[in-house]
């Protein structure tokens, strides 16, 4: 897959003085992204998430390294960046005197959309957003949800090649969440459109991204799709067996069988993790335990979710810190 987004040692440092101190906001910073790909960005308040964006985009020029985006280096054609990207920040800022559909126009003539397309896309993106019957209403009328989704039409309208999203679906209702999510897999879909997403909603974007990088005092501290991450961390596919009677003899029975890689025993029954295919493993487990005696009550996948991840990435990643 051909890397839409190529970082090497991007570093971004804001000086400081005798009243505030020197800060590496962002800290040599390796980063891939393949294109059609969807990427989280994750990382507590401060881990420069955002500031990363900001250099990616030509928002902000980096203090050391650099970057390329589909092809372009940000330090020498940040231009030419800059129109093959559609960003969109949690905090827009949109000119309010304006109805929605002449500030879409607006930026239709910024972006050099071709005037002959202008209306069909503003359109277009009015109608994706909910909003095409508000098209006539001031933009200093409109809601936070509102505002939110203007925000992300106006990103959309020039079809970038790239989409940088702060938070896109913050302050939206669930209805619209869902759509905003549904349109970035719809163009995420034919490779046409990669995305580079900064988020704290970690359901959504397990959900919606094929890989994520969990950034935390601005470095990036691992990265992967999620499944490939729990594995990492927590080992195998986990499975909690309840028995009517848990006795030892079961777990060593379970633990000696090929495919399994962990079990745990409690009053309840075992905890198994696998590192073969469930359906070559789970049938294998269940039988021999029948056979031995043990009275299944049920067998339920127990897994890790992308939160467990987060949480022991960035605090094994604080502890690592107050080492160094």
């Amino acid at each position: 897959m051909a890397s839409v987004i190529e970082a090497k040692a991007l570093t971004r440092v804001y000086r400081g003085s005798r009243k505030r101190p020197t800060i590496r906001a962002v800290d040599r910073v390796d980063l891939q992204v393949g294109e059609g790909e969807v990427v989280a960005l994750l990382g507590p308040n401060g881990a420069g998430k955002t500031t990363m964006v900001r250099m990616l985009s030509c928002l902000l020029r980096p203090t050391e390294g650099t970057a390329a985006v589909c092809g372009q280096d940000i330090r020498e054609r940040p231009g030419a960046v800059r129109g093959l990207c559609g960003v969109s920040m949690e905090s827009p800022g949109l000119y309010e005197r304006l109805t929605a559909e002449r500030y879409l126009a607006f930026f239709a003539r910024m972006y050099g959309v071709p005037e002959g397309q202008t209306a069909d896309r503003v359109k277009s993106q009015l109608t994706a957003a909910g909003l095409w019957e508000r098209r006539g209403d001031l933009l200093g009328g409109f809601s936070k949800g509102m505002r939110q989704k203007m925000n992300i039409a106006r990103a959309l309208l020039h079809r970038p090649r790239v989409v940088f999203l702060d938070e896109p679906t913050s302050g939206l209702d669930v209805e619209a969440a869902s759509a905003v999510r549904q349109h970035i897999q719809e163009l995420s879909q034919d490779a046409e459109t990669t995305f580079l997403i900064c988020t704290h909603n970690l359901p959504e974007a397990e959900r919606l991204c094929h890989r994520i990088a969990v950034m935390n005092h601005g470095r990036i501290v691992a990265s992967g799709a999620p499944e490939e991450l729990k594995r990492r961390l927590f080992g195998g596919r986990g499975y909690r067996i309840r028995l009517r009677r848990s006795l030892p003899r079961y777990g060593d029975l379970v633990r000696a069988l090929a495919g399994v890689e962990q079990v745990e025993l409690d009053d309840s029954g075992l905890l198994v993790r696998i590192s073969a295919p469930e359906q070559e493993v789970n049938p294998v487990i269940a039988r021999r335990l029948v056979e031995a005696g043990a009275e299944i009550i049920s067998l339920a996948a127990e897994g890790h979710t992308l939160e467990d991840v987060y949480m022991r990435l960035v605090r094994d990643d604080a502890a690592a810190g107050s080492r160094r």
